[in-house]
């Protein structure tokens, strides 16, 4: 490895710009077994498989009378300055060779 290519690594100059991702998931109904969220990883799966890296995440519980659920932000890195998770397609994702609409996603302007 190169002199440039070490300072390039070990600086920053080489890495892409991080982007944030939220997603909010409703709480589902009281029930007496565990809730897996399929929407969401589905989603998760997409963003990942598109080449974005998971830099870190939080998650925030919101509980009001009108319904309860969870903010989940994730802070993401793509691997190649080429990918923006703008141009991904959200509004549905692929699910045994056909396209599945997921409910529940819009986009803030």
């Amino acid at each position: 490895m190169s002199l440039q290519n070490l300072f390039s690594k070990l600086f920053g100059q080489n890495k892409t710009k991080i982007q944030t991702f939220t997603y909010y998931i409703p709480a589902p109904p009281p029930r007496n077994t565990g809730y897996r969220e399929k929407q969401f990883d589905r989603i998760m799966t997409e963003i990942t498989s598109k080449g974005f890296e998971i830099v870190d995440f939080k998650t925030q519980a919101l509980s009001r009378e009108e319904g309860s659920g969870i903010w989940v932000i994730f802070l993401l890195r793509p691997n190649n300055k080429n990918i923006d998770l703008n141009n991904l397609d959200f509004d549905s994702i692929d699910n045994e060779d056909k396209k599945v609409p997921l409910e529940g996603l819009y986009h803030l302007d």
